[in-house]
């Protein structure tokens, strides 16, 4: 940029200034530094809008949608997007075109619209294995272990995070298969294989080698810990990563750490910090339009009205069933169904808690998670 400001102001030049802004995304986002970044954008719009060179214009408003994802701004990100999808097919610009396609996968995991997911997954593989990039072909597999998992379709969502982490192990990505980690951690955390859960966690902090990277495995891992019976330890490490996300307005990842944060405070009985969390959790999600966590925080509050305030708990898991059947979120569906189970069964009514438990037992048996079924049968054997 320097050598630049001495030069000449051609349209030469100004390409390459436009170039050395939009190769720079990666390291500021795995720094926390998006803000800093999207302001850097913005700058230069004027100078890559008046360029019209398209292939540029492309990878502009990808890095310009990648920053309205960590936003929170998920349909808006969508159509800047789509937008950029335009101008990289018309440019013949395909390695830009595949990160467009692995984008609109993140959108619509976060959106819970998980069908088109697999949609763009597929044209992502198929353009990135022409143009490769490899940091974009292994998020291509993670974003569809997303999408897999938050479904409940374990043994799918294994095979996404296997393939990413093998290709990120064949070109030895400390960054790349620290993700990969993180994801199988989060799959074995919801399935309900907690060993291996913290085991993926661990490795994904221990080979994580960016600031980012390390929130993401540390953020697990302490999810992990508190579904294993250390809620105090993973309370204490996801509160300290709410406060990190606040500061860099990484807005997605505070909502999924704020959902694990009031898991881990219910977990360990801190009720009032787990209703404070998961309410202002609820309001980002709804803001943002995250349908997954938004059912995941309605659910949760349910279970701490069970303990707080009984009354209001059959409206939160009312929420949460609605939310989870219109998506198709299986596994989740059934820790509401669940909940609203054991809801019933505090009101006296056995038959409707018959009902809901026997719900939730039939897909937990089904999807073959583990851990749940029992705590099911456990409920089951107490209803008269």
């Amino acid at each position: 940029m320097k050598l630049l400001d001495g030069m000449p102001e051609t349209e030469t030049n100004r390409e390459r200034r436009i170039s050395l802004v939009l190769n720079q995304l990666m390291v500021f986002k795995l720094q926390f530094k998006v803000v800093e970044y999207y302001e850097l954008l913005t700058r230069y719009e004027p100078m890559v809008i008046g360029l019209d060179n398209q292939a540029l214009l492309g990878a502009y408003y990808i890095r310009k949608a990648d920053c309205e994802w960590w936003f929170g701004k998920l349909d808006e990100g969508i159509q800047t997007n789509t937008k950029a999808i335009e101008f990289c097919r018309a440019s013949g610009n395909l390695e830009e075109l595949g990160y467009a396609y692995h984008g609109l996968e993140w959108f619509y995991v976060h959106k819970g619209n998980f069908d088109p997911v697999f949609i763009f997954k597929k044209e992502a593989i198929t353009v990135l294995e022409q143009a490769f990039n490899l940091r974009w072909y292994v998020w291509a597999f993670c974003a569809a272990g997303f999408a897999y998992m938050n479904l409940g379709r374990w043994d799918e969502a294994a095979e996404e995070y296997q393939k990413a982490l093998s290709v990120a192990e064949k070109y030895a990505d400390s960054s790349l298969i620290s993700f990969a980690n993180f994801g199988f951690s989060w799959l074995y955390a919801h399935k309900g294989d907690l060993a291996r859960a913290v085991q993926c966690g661990e490795l994904a902090v221990e080979k994580a080698p960016t600031p980012v990277d390390e929130m993401w495995g540390q953020s697990i891992l302490a999810s992990a810990w508190c579904r294993a019976g250390e809620p105090g330890q993973g309370v204490e490490v996801l509160a300290k990563i709410v406060m990190m996300l606040q500061a860099s307005r990484f807005i997605l990842g505070e909502i999924w750490t704020r959902v694990m944060l009031g898991e881990g405070y219910w977990l360990a009985g801190d009720y009032e910090m787990a209703k404070q969390t998961l309410k202002e959790c609820v309001k980002l999600a709804e803001q943002c339009g995250t349908m997954f966590y938004m059912g995941q925080a309605h659910r949760l509050m349910g279970e701490v009205a069970l303990k707080t305030n009984p009354d209001q708990a059959g409206f939160r898991f009312e929420k949460s069933i609605a939310i989870f059947q219109e998506i198709k979120a299986e596994n989740e569906l059934a820790l509401a169904y669940a909940g609203y189970g054991r809801f019933y069964k505090q009101q006296g009514d056995m038959a409707q808690a018959r009902e809901y438990l026997n719900l939730a037992l039939e897909i937990f048996k089904r999807l073959g998670t583990l851990i749940q079924p029992d705590k099911v049968r456990e409920e089951l054997a107490g209803v008269a």
